[in-house]
C-alpha cells in the first residue's frame, strides 16, 4: 500500500472486491465509484464503495485488504443509497491541503 492515500490508489480498481474486517467476521465490498471534488489548492475525493444489506456495520475506522493494493486502515462511513435497497453503501472522504 502507498505511504499516502489519493485518488490515484484508486483509480482503475472500480469493480474490483476489497475485503472489511469487522468484529462479526469479513464483508467484501465492491469498488463502485471515485469522485474528485479536488480545487486549486485542496486535494479531495470520495470513494464508494457497495455491499450486502445483511453483512451492514457501522462508521469507523476498519483494516481493508485489496489483492492489488494489500492492507490499508480506512474510516468507513454508511451512506443513504435510494437506488438499490439490498445493498449497502459506505463512502471514504479525503480531504486535505495540497503540499
Amino acid at each position: 500500500m502507498p505511504e499516502k492515500l489519493n485518488k490515484e490508489t484508486f483509480d482503475g480498481h472500480v469493480g474490483s472486491t476489497f475485503e472489511v474486517k469487522t468484529e462479526s467476521g469479513a464483508v467484501e465490498l465492491e469498488l463502485a465509484k471515485i469522485t474528485d471534488h479536488s480545487k486549486e489548492n485542496l486535494e479531495s475525493f470520495s470513494v464508494l464503495f457497495r455491499g450486502p444489506k445483511d453483512k451492514s456495520f457501522d462508521q469507523g475506522m476498519y483494516k481493508v485488504t485489496h489483492s492489488a493494493l494489500g492492507e490499508m486502515e480506512l474510516f468507513l462511513v454508511p451512506v443513504v443509497s435510494p437506488q438499490d435497497d439490498d445493498e449497502r453503501y459506505y463512502e471514504f472522504v479525503v480531504s486535505r491541503l495540497k503540499e
